[in-house]
């Protein structure tokens, strides 16, 4: 019941990178810096010990971004090679009869918006591809072409399955917690001893730069971990591209439609949590300038607050 609950409900934070708090970090350190009085102490190899630490802070984070920029590149190959599979399952349906290509465009919307909404839950469109596979039984084999498309749809439908299990793996897999802890260790460290070292104008100026950078690397290192940096807009434009070819109007959940690029006059359709039920409704929504008042308007009222009679407030 919890898994499903989960993978039911889209992201209620705040739609921000995490390295957008590297801001107030920098004015907090600017405030520590300028207020904390200067108590220098003496130690004969502080300096060898900041560079030591630093070497291996380095060292560390330069395997940790290697190892995340790999799994984004390989996340967003194995997208544009999913994205082809449906590609070609919808065009090979439009020769296996009215009623089979009916029911792929339904699973196909289905299963776009299954994988949208729970992009890192990726085992939330398991069983719209299932589907896929029942939903073969009314192909329409009248003639060898219908035969040719019929076996060439099983193949790719096969090929697709090889894409998913990888997609699953992907968008599941985190940076192994004693290399994360590692950096995070090192990194506290280097800022203590920065802290420790401030004397004059040039050290206590390299405390709050190095520490900010330090706490952007810790940031953004969590966001590509949690893929929020690229990977949703990589999503959202293969997804468009599904829609638009199988006519549907374009989903987007209320945490990305403020990423997509809207067209004036069109309709989409609108994924927004609703707390009473604990899982998504949909809206269909003109964009026009009320666009984004209309969707703060639903929101108000899917708010169990503003359910609530006058006098139970």
């Amino acid at each position: 019941m919890e898994d499903s609950e989960k993978e039911g409900q889209i992201n209620q934070g705040l739609n921000i990178y995490l390295y957008y708090w590297t801001i107030p970090v920098l004015i907090a350190l600017i405030i520590i810096n300028y207020y904390t009085p200067i108590v220098r102490i003496e130690y004969p190899y502080i300096d060898l010990m900041i560079s030591v630490v630093t070497f291996l802070f380095g060292f560390l984070i330069t395997i940790t971004f290697s190892m995340l920029l790999t799994k984004v590149s390989a996340l967003k190959t194995a997208l544009s090679d999913e994205t082809g599979r449906l590609v070609s399952l919808y065009l090979l349906s439009e020769k296996l009869g009215k009623e089979f290509k009916e029911k792929i465009t339904e699973n196909i919307d289905e299963y776009t918006i299954q994988t949208l909404k729970s992009y890192t839950h990726y085992e939330a469109g398991r069983e719209a591809n299932y589907n896929f596979y029942r939903i073969s039984s009314l192909m329409e084999i009248k003639n060898k072409n219908q035969e040719t498309a019929a076996n060439s749809f099983m193949y790719v439908l096969g090929e697709l399955q090889a894409v998913r299990e990888k997609l699953e793996g992907l968008t599941a897999r985190r940076t192994e917690w004693s290399l994360k802890f590692a950096n995070y260790l090192l990194g506290i460290i280097l800022i203590i001893l920065l802290f420790i070292n401030r004397s004059d104008p040039f050290t206590n100026t390299l405390f709050v730069v190095l520490s900010t950078i330090i706490i952007f690397i810790f940031l953004i290192i969590e966001d590509y971990d949690s893929l929020h940096i690229g990977d949703y807009t990589h999503n959202i434009s293969n997804s468009e591209q599904l829609f638009d070819l199988i006519g549907r109007e374009r989903y987007y959940p209320q945490n990305l439609v403020q990423r997509a690029k809207l067209e004036e006059g069109k309709i989409y359709r609108i994924g927004v949590y609703d707390p009473a039920v604990k899982e998504e409704r949909m809206f269909r929504i003109k964009y026009s300038p009320k666009f984004y008042y209309s969707l703060k308007k639903i929101k108000s009222k899917l708010n169990p607050l503003n359910r609530l009679p006058r006098r139970n407030r």
